[in-house]
């Protein structure tokens, strides 16, 4: 457990140069940004490469850290390039990286070991395991899903050492990150690769019921800046902002309340929901509170309101010249200034750095002198700065004058070049040009020989309708629900049986372990991983350890990391193009779903229960987008699925797929006859219905 006594880390968006200064002079630690390119912010205005090295420059001169977001999933062809960023971010001398790929991030790793790197929330990590896997894989930061409530990051905070990232404040989606498909199903545009279109913010209702208000899928934003002394408490390192897309009267804002929040002094969070809104705010995932009330969308009034706010927000909120340097970066200052007939002469030193600046000639006094304390209120503004002034010693004969401007501009100079000169005493780092060149070779797998047949199912009872067509499938999924409860019946079919471990365990961890280990005991030796937290506790129990789609494969680096940690066989990521299946080492066997309804989203706060209750339901229900498309929802206890409209059918167009092992068809709504007749149907090389998508196989994602 990381001690509650080491300050807690403001961490504010920089989505562009302005934003940036914003977050710097209102009291941010840190800030994080990302890059022009493999940004999951790919519409912020971002740095260029070549800019970072100014940008950690101020930065640091400022006591600030800076972190470095390349938080999305990267193809092979890819990882060249993005390792260039890293080799010249390092050099530029950035604090951390912030990582979703875990191809990209072991790589990193090895090439610079020293870079403390942050597992991304795109990594869904949301439980004590999973943070463990990622101690071992070499990071120093988890930063935790949106989901959890207070009590569960307390759990994790007490067990782990690691530092816990948590956010306070901003915009909150409605699904877990890292496992939204929405935007690419419908758009091609892909979150996991920064390029999320927001589909979930168009109007969306629940069917059945009337009303107008027509956002279910639509959160408020999160405001949990009165949680900062408790989050403190646990032991949480830092609190994360959310906003590299907002402007920089919005980062100010939030910034500044954080820093008041955390001081335990009150600040405007009316000015806070003024800036930016949507329908006020909400703690609902923090407080377990997950209802109706969680929802809301940016209404007119919302929009009026911010043009308002904006007007006066910079203005009021951003004050260089009182804020504390960031926790960290108090370097103690002592100032000595002169005025005579001949110049006014300033010295300032810190540690062992000095420097010394020298005005023009004075005028002489034809009304007050120079006073002494005129002087010292002058020096004193080190605001925005890394320096705090400890002592100053002001010397001033009563003839001469010097204006407050001269004073302010020999104060300014002297710092500049005094934060220049401690910056030299930084680590030195490896420029980009010294490191050996980095290159992944291209692969391309030969096409199987064979192809083998898998099939999921949701249910033992669509499973029992297929009885007679199981000779056909080499495996056979179930969720660990439905195995834990029907094991004895299912014990003939062991051989062929993998238990699906859930994606999400939201303070279940402990019981779905102990129930894998019990049926692993029974003889049922394969366990589909669907989060990093699964891999490790199976692997220590002697399972068998498959890779399921959500663990978001997207590269041959990737996959050849999870080979590393025991996975021996993983369904790739459905946002892969055809041709890009063929991009992974023959060593690994790889699978792709050729049929299903493709979760799109998974959720905690479930719509239906904000409109229906959980009372009375049937775990199954479904929204309707802007167009009527109907998208089921399927619920898993602790969380549902948003489901596509139309199911993946590449039974008629198999050879699309013919670079990987095996594909699975993928059950959840249908009945048994349905899924007997897409096993039939995909078996013979025949579409099962009239009704379908390729997914993403044919058009692939941005």
């Amino acid at each position: 457990m990381r001690s509650s006594s080491v300050a807690l880390e403001i961490l504010a968006p920089a989505g562009g140069p302005q934003q940036l200064r914003a977050a710097v002079r209102s009291g941010a630690d840190a800030v994080y940004l990302g890059a022009t390119s493999f940004s999951a912010r790919s519409g912020a205005q971002n740095f260029a490469p070549d800019a970072l090295p100014e940008v950690v420059r101020y930065c640091h001169q400022n006591g600030v850290r800076v972190h470095l977001a390349l938080n999305t999933l990267l193809r092979q062809d890819e990882l060249t390039a993005a390792m260039a960023v890293v080799d010249t971010a390092v050099a530029a001398g950035i604090d951390a990286l912030i990582a979703q790929d875990l191809g990209l991030a072991q790589a990193v790793h090895q090439r610079h070991p020293q870079l403390p790197l942050h597992g991304s929330t795109q990594m869904s990590i949301h439980s004590l395991q999973g943070v463990r896997m990622l101690q071992s894989l070499g990071f120093t930061r988890a930063i935790l899903a949106r989901e959890l409530t207070l009590a569960e990051i307390g759990d994790i905070c007490r067990q782990s050492s690691t530092e816990i990232e948590v956010f306070v404040h901003g915009a909150l989606c409605m699904s877990v990150s890292g496992q939204c498909l929405l935007s690419a199903v419908i758009g091609g545009r892909s979150g996991n690769r920064g390029r999320c279109a927001g589909t979930c913010r168009l109007p969306w209702q629940v069917c059945g019921r009337g009303g107008h208000d027509r956002h279910d899928l639509s959160l408020k934003d999160l405001c949990a800046l009165d949680y900062l002394p408790q989050l403190a408490e646990m032991g949480v390192a830092s609190v994360k902002i959310e906003g590299r897309l907002k402007r920089p009267e919005y980062v100010a804002s939030t910034t500044y309340a954080a820093h008041c929040a955390r001081a335990g002094k009150p600040y405007d969070r009316q000015r806070l929901q003024d800036l930016f809104s949507r329908s006020g705010f909400t703690d609902g995932f923090l407080t377990g509170h997950t209802g109706q009330e969680m929802f809301g969308w940016r209404r007119e009034d919302d929009a009026r309101n911010t043009a308002q706010a904006l007007q006066q927000a910079m203005q009021e909120v951003v004050r260089p010249d009182d804020m504390r340097p960031a926790a960290g970066g108090d370097k103690p200052l002592y100032m000595q200034f002169l005025l005579d007939d001949e110049a006014a002469v300033l010295t300032a030193r810190s540690g062992d750095k000095e420097v010394c600046c020298r005005s023009e000639r004075p005028q002489l006094a034809t009304g007050r002198p120079t006073a002494a304390e005129a002087v010292k209120k002058a020096l004193g503004k080190t605001g925005g700065t890394p320096f705090v002034l400890r002592d100053c010693r002001v010397e001033v004969d009563e003839l001469h004058f010097l204006p407050v401007s001269a004073i302010n501009g020999l104060r300014r100079q002297a710092l500049k070049l005094l934060g220049a000169l401690c910056s030299e005493d930084a680590p030195a780092t490896a420029s980009a040009a010294d490191l050996p060149p980095f290159a992944v070779p291209a692969i391309r797998r030969p096409v199987p020989a064979e192809q083998g047949l898998r099939a999921r199912f949701e249910t033992v009872a669509q499973l029992g309708g297929c009885r007679e067509v199981l000779g056909a499938l080499e495996r056979i999924y179930l969720p660990l629900g439905q195995l834990w409860a029907h094991a004895d019946e299912l014990a003939p079919l062991k051989d062929k049986l993998v238990c699906e471990m859930p994606r999400m365990l939201f303070g279940g961890e402990a019981q779905a372990l102990e129930r894998a280990r019990a049926l692993w005991e029974r003889g049922f030796t394969r366990f589909e991983a669907n989060n990093l937290a699964h891999i490790g506790p199976l692997r220590e129990m002697g399972a068998t350890v498959l890779g399921g789609a959500p663990l978001n494969t997207f590269s041959a680096q990737t996959a050849l990391c999870y080979r590393q940690l025991g996975v021996g066989e993983i369904t790739l990521s459905p946002e892969l193009r055809q041709q890009q299946l063929g991009d992974f080492p023959r060593e690994i066997v790889c699978g792709a779903i050729g049929y299903g309804y493709l979760p799109v989203m998974v959720l905690r706060a479930c719509p239906l229960r904000g409109k229906k209750g959980c009372a009375g339901c049937d775990r199954r229900g479904a929204l309707t987008d802007r167009t009527g498309k109907r998208f089921a929802v399927l619920c898993q206890g602790g969380y549902s699925y948003l489901l596509n409209a139309l199911p993946i059918d590449m039974g008629d167009r198999r050879q699309a797929l013919r670079a990987c092992d095996y594909t699975v068809l993928y059950f959840t709504v249908e009945d048994p006859a349905a899924c007997r007749r897409v096993i039939d149907c995909y078996s013979a090389g025949q579409r099962s219905g009239e009704v379908f998508t390729r997914g993403l196989y044919l058009r692939g994602v941005l």
